[in-house]
């Protein structure tokens, strides 16, 4: 009963920290957490109960893998140096970064020099260069 509770807790965790990185695969271990679970509350024996939590998690995580490989934008994945000078929309402003909106997508950003002027919601920058998955920007050439 004790191992069924704590994998509930660990699945009830699982998914609030999905809620921020939005992946789908924590939301996948979560289930076989909530599964397994279940299993040993109503009285599985802890072999059943940890097999009942590999097998779920193995199908949930290639569920959440071609899940996320069918929702994400193409396009958004193949930004290059050459879309340096594209310009975008702020969408929102975190304290430790940058929201914008490019090729349909959703992107982490931040200022190319940190000492430029003040940015506001619903301001248009230019693509510096890219920096992994975070675009680098700077205000528009005038």
């Amino acid at each position: 009963m004790i191992p069924g509770v704590v994998l509930l807790v660990i699945g009830g965790l699982l998914v609030v920290a999905e809620i921020n990185t939005l992946t789908f695969y924590l939301l996948a271990v979560a289930i076989a957490c909530f599964a397994a679970g279940t299993a040993s509350i109503y009285g599985a024996t802890l072999d059943y109960t940890f097999g009942i939590l590999g097998l779920v998690t193995f199908i949930a995580l290639a569920v959440a893998h071609w899940l996320r490989l069918r929702l994400r934008t193409p396009d958004a994945d193949h930004v290059s140096q050459d879309d340096a000078g594209h310009l975008v929309t702020v969408e929102s402003i975190t304290p430790d970064c940058l929201r914008v909106v490019y090729r349909g997508s959703v992107w982490s950003a931040r200022l190319a020099d940190e000492r430029a002027a003040d940015v506001h919601q619903g301001d248009t920058l230019r693509i510096a260069r890219r920096e992994g998955n975070v675009l680098l920007l700077e205000p528009p050439a005038r």
